[in-house]
């Protein structure tokens, strides 16, 4: 019987005495790593969808992991508040509401939505990449741009709405 590696062991897991985040004048999230500080700190979930406050990435801006955050309730306050402000920044994703349109030009889709953060025209490169549907209900839309839209359950959309995700997906 083959044991399984011990994965933990193998991360460069921060202990949260020895770090302190914060945001800067731009509002760009900073490290106080053991007195080193690092500035314009990067963020990634490795496990955005069920497991939003434990094992965050943080990276330099170059992209390189400078550690991780095992979980970030273990975070003091002021800690906390600031990374869940970067993780919000970096996770932002409109909820669309309402979708009006979708018209295809040349095998790409153009949607015409309504969000909670307003009015948006978007297209949508490829449906397979694109659309993924999580848990039968649950709609990530990825457009040509790279900006992430999220139908929560689209069975709650208008019955209108509801026809244009069931073509699609």
């Amino acid at each position: 019987m083959s044991s399984l590696p011990n994965l933990t062991g193998d991360l460069s897991l921060l202990s949260p005495r020895d770090i302190r985040l914060y945001l800067d004048d731009f509002d760009d999230l900073t490290l106080d790593l053991r007195g080193e500080i690092h500035e314009r700190i990067g963020v990634q979930r490795a496990f955005p969808l069920n497991a939003s406050t434990k094992f965050i990435v943080l990276q330099n801006p170059d992209g390189s992991e400078i550690g991780i955050v095992r979980d970030m309730v273990d975070l003091d306050p002021d800690s906390r508040d600031a990374l869940e402000i970067a993780l919000e920044q970096a996770y932002f994703m409109p909820r669309i509401l309402k979708i009006n349109s979708i018209v295809s030009n040349f095998h790409v889709p153009t949607w015409d939505v309504e969000t909670d953060r307003g009015h948006r025209v978007f297209e949508i490169p490829s449906s397979k990449r694109d659309v993924r549907v999580i848990d039968d209900v649950r709609v990530i839309l990825r457009d040509a741009d790279g900006n992430r839209y999220e139908i929560v359950d689209y069975r709650r959309l208008d019955p209108d709405s509801i026809t244009f995700v069931e073509t699609i997906v």
